[in-house]
C-alpha cells in the first residue's frame, strides 16, 4: 500500500452527491444552513458546496474536510443518534431523492 493514504497528519476529505427533489433546493439550502454548524461540532468543516450554474439544478455536491478519520463516524453517527441533527435532518426524506458519500484523500501531486 502508498504511505501516502496513510499518513498520521492526513486530511480526508468526505465528498457527498445530493440529488434534490424538483423544488427542493430553497429548503434544502436553509436546512443545510443549520446542519453545517452542528456538523463543525463532530469535527467536520464544510470546505465548500457547488451547485450547478447551468444544468441540473437538482444536483449539488458538498466537500467536507476532517482531520481524524474518527470524525467520520463521530459525524455520522451525530446524524442518526444527536436530538438536534436529528430534528433539522427530519426534512430530508422530503427533500432529497439520494446522496452518496464517498471518503477521498489528496493525490500525492495535489497542492
Amino acid at each position: 500500500m502508498d504511505d501516502y493514504l496513510y499518513s498520521a497528519a492526513m486530511t480526508y476529505h468526505i465528498m457527498t452527491y445530493v440529488s434534490l427533489k424538483l423544488g427542493g433546493n430553497a429548503d434544502y439550502s436553509e436546512m443545510m444552513s443549520k446542519l453545517v454548524p452542528v456538523m463543525a461540532g463532530f469535527g467536520w468543516t464544510l470546505t465548500i458546496g457547488l451547485q450547478p450554474m447551468t444544468g441540473d439544478f437538482t444536483k449539488l455536491i458538498h466537500v467536507w474536510e476532517v482531520s481524524d478519520f474518527d470524525d467520520i463516524r463521530r459525524g455520522l453517527e451525530g446524524c442518526a443518534t444527536d436530538p438536534v441533527a436529528l430534528d433539522i435532518l427530519s426534512e430530508m426524506p422530503r427533500l432529497l431523492h439520494t446522496e452518496e458519500l464517498s471518503i477521498m484523500v489528496k493525490t500525492p501531486y495535489s497542492p
